[in-house]
């Protein structure tokens, strides 16, 4: 759930323009830009499943995909998965994100997804790694020379002179102010609560993303996405 006042009225807002936003009536896929617009039925996702009335559908989404459909780097330590429920006919359904979990097939470790105030952390981080400034101290020899009056002949006299020095330097590292950090935060969690799939009592079609924290996903990985929030769990397979 998003953690502050502007995040949770940007969460209400996108759960009502999900619940007043009918499903595509068009037999082709929309745009995955569209990724809070469920499709005209589970059917028209890659992996679909159903149960008593009760259907998914999701896709997972590749590198290249996921850079299309978020300015926030979410390649950087999650993969994300586009989600449509569709409830049963007055059978309203209790979405949490609990109820979902990503299975790597040969590990069968679950991984659940995370909200979106804990990925635009995530990613705050990796953004502004902690670093401070750098010093440096060198030390050299100075030589002198110039023309004095003798006070007391009052003729020139040629000087010269030789004097060691310490110098400091200091240059900023890679951090970024505090300010500025967490405003970008505040930012990618927006973005992020705004196309996610929002946790809430629906009855009709909803659709949108899970971020799921696995930052290096095994090459020809083969992925299953398990929801748990009917009497019977729903596996999908996700190529």
């Amino acid at each position: 759930m998003c953690c502050n006042r502007a995040a949770c009225f940007l969460f209400l807002n996108c759960f009502f323009i999900s619940l007043t936003t009918p499903a595509q009536d068009s037999g082709q896929s929309p745009d995955r830009n569209q990724g809070n617009v469920p499709r005209a039925s589970a059917a028209k996702y890659h992996s679909h499943a159903q149960k008593d009335g009760f259907s998914l559908g999701a896709e997972l989404l590749s590198r290249k995909e996921a850079s299309s459909v978020f300015a926030a780097n979410v390649n950087g330590c999650c993969l994300v998965v586009q989600v449509s429920v569709y409830p049963k006919k007055d059978e309203p359904t209790e979405l949490s994100l609990l109820d979902f979990s990503l299975v790597e097939f040969k590990t069968g470790k679950p991984v659940r997804p995370e909200s979106p105030a804990n990925v635009a952390t995530r990613l705050a981080k990796k953004k502004n790694p902690k670093g401070g400034a750098d010093v440096t101290v060198s030390r050299g020899v100075d030589y002198e020379s110039g023309t004095d009056i003798d006070p007391r002949t009052g003729q020139p006299v040629h000087a010269r002179g030789v004097s060691t020095s310490t110098r400091v330097g200091v240059s900023p590292g890679s951090s970024t102010p505090v300010g500025i950090a967490d405003h970008n935060s505040e930012i990618i969690e927006r973005e992020l609560c705004e196309k996610g799939l929002s946790e809430a009592r629906v009855s009709i079609p909803v659709a949108g993303y899970l971020y799921f924290p696995l930052t290096k996903p095994k090459k020809d990985a083969k992925y299953q996405l398990v929801y748990s929030g009917q009497s019977e769990p729903l596996t999908l397979w996700l190529p």
